[in-house]
């Protein structure tokens, strides 16, 4: 799920059928796949500042985007390797910045809104990452949830992870 910042009666839902938008707090569901060819979203990220801009993770088929609300989508995948995205989180400083963690992928970062993307995976020893959460006040400081190998932390934007799994269990 994800929700509009400036209109949060706007909600858009990823399914194992595609993006569905709400302009009514969640009374009513509206289809919107136009362009996106992979329908199992598994993950949704707006644009913090134009929530217009709408990121959808897919199963298997990478990263699209969507510039008009979710009217229309397109495939953003230059460079990532790994197309199966469970998470994705938006810098709220700098929305160009954008991170995917992948199924056996690790973490790949984007610093151009989606345009191309870079593995970011030095000190991730476990690559299937289920959640991305970062700082909102330092927005260098991003933490990773993996399956099976816990929590790691980056302070520097995803350039070196550390595990924090000191009393963790799964």
């Amino acid at each position: 799920l994800a929700l509009d910042p400036q209109t949060p009666a706007i909600i858009y839902a990823g399914t194992g059928s595609g993006v569905f938008k709400s302009t009514d707090g969640g009374a009513s569901w509206s289809a919107i796949n136009n362009g996106l060819t992979y329908k199992h979203v598994t993950a949704l990220a707006l644009d913090p500042r134009t929530p217009a801009i709408i990121y959808a993770g897919t199963n298997g088929g990478g990263v699209f985007k969507s510039t008009d609300g979710g009217a229309n989508w397109s495939a953003i995948n230059n460079g990532l390797t790994s197309t199966d995205v469970r998470a994705l989180a938006i810098n709220p400083q700098t929305p160009a910045i954008i991170y995917a963690g992948t199924w056996g992928g690790g973490v790949f970062k984007s610093t151009d809104g989606g345009a191309s993307w870079s593995a970011f995976n030095n000190g991730l020893t476990n690559t299937i990452v289920y959640a991305l959460a970062l700082n909102p006040q330092t927005p260098a400081i991003i933490y990773a949830g993996t399956r099976g190998g816990g929590v790691f932390k980056s302070t520097d934007g995803g350039a070196s992870w550390s595990a924090i799994n000191n009393g963790l269990t799964d």
